[in-house]
């Protein structure tokens, strides 16, 4: 068994700034867990707003410290909701989607190894 305790794996992470056009992120706020099945479990510390992605399955992503929005591209417009420390979000799979951080967040995520597509933010 091993247990991994988030906020001192999140310890060391060096925060992203991640600029409003951005097709790119670097990894040293980045931190890989482990593998599960055919997902990857990992940390992300940032700052700014990623790129638009999506993901072949539903992503799983837990706030650790700080506060993000997701906004999601459906069929009826974009859609935004606020998560705080403590929050779990699960976005759907195949859906396009993005985060906003105007300050650090530090998420837990899973998602898969392969098939996610990104593109620069708008």
């Amino acid at each position: 068994m091993t247990i991994f305790n988030l906020p001192k794996e999140a310890a060391d992470l060096s925060l992203i700034d991640i600029g409003k056009k951005t097709e790119t992120v670097s990894t040293n706020g980045l931190k890989m867990l482990f593998p599960f099945g055919t997902h990857d479990v990992g940390l992300l510390r940032f700052k700014g707003s990623t790129p638009w992605e999506e993901h072949p399955n539903d992503e799983f992503l837990l706030v650790v410290e700080g506060e993000t929005t997701l906004t999601l591209r459906t069929e009826q417009g974009e859609v935004s909701s606020t998560a705080r420390k403590g929050d779990v979000l699960v976005v759907p799979g195949k859906i396009w989607h993005r985060q906003d951080a105007p300050v650090s967040v530090t998420l837990m995520f899973i998602t898969n190894h392969e098939g996610n597509r990104h593109h620069a933010a708008s």
